[in-house]
């Protein structure tokens, strides 16, 4: 089996660790092989936790080293990333063969559902929050292009799954 990247991207709140999660759970229900990594993840990995625009840029680069080793081992490697600017998500998803899911939000939706206070933390200034204290680049097109805050959790899934089948991941 040739290694898979799912690379699951959106707002901070969009409900990419929990589409990460259950379709990383779904995928070994399938007896597949599958590993999700989540951005906050790679930073500790990497020992940075500075959410700026500049090291956002270098953590995504940085962790573009990690994701080549763990595909190297032929699995299907599920990333859960703000990814705000462009150019770096479509260097992710250059290193193997990958789909892109995008999840969209209002932003007053996700500041609802935002268990972490991430949202008040950064309007008063006290955190930098990607793709919020900074612009956020959104894709142009996504392989798939999911409104989080209108479908479940199990919707979700079932369309990853449907364009892994699609793309003759799962024979």
């Amino acid at each position: 089996m040739n290694s898979k990247l799912v690379l699951i991207t959106g707002m901070p709140a969009s409900g990419k660790t929990t589409l990460g999660k259950a379709l990383n759970k779904r995928l070994r229900e399938l007896n597949l092989c599958s590993i999700h990594l989540d951005g906050i993840e790679f930073r500790e990995m990497m020992g940075e936790m500075d959410f700026s625009e500049e090291r956002t840029k270098s953590v995504i680069k940085e962790g573009e080293r990690i994701v080549k080793i763990l595909l190297r081992k032929g699995i299907i490697l599920i990333i859960t990333i703000v990814g705000p600017i462009d150019k770096d998500r479509k260097s992710l998803l250059s290193i193997a063969d990958s789909i892109h899911v995008h999840l969209e939000c209002p932003i007053e939706e996700l500041k609802k559902r935002d268990f972490k206070g991430v949202y008040k933390k950064a309007d008063r200034g006290e955190i930098i929050l990607p793709g919020y204290s900074y612009k956020y680049e959104s894709p142009k097109n996504p392989d798939l292009l999911l409104k989080s805050c209108e479908i479940s959790v199990e919707k979700e899934v079932e369309e990853v799954v449907k364009a892994m089948e699609k793309k003759g991941w799962l024979v």
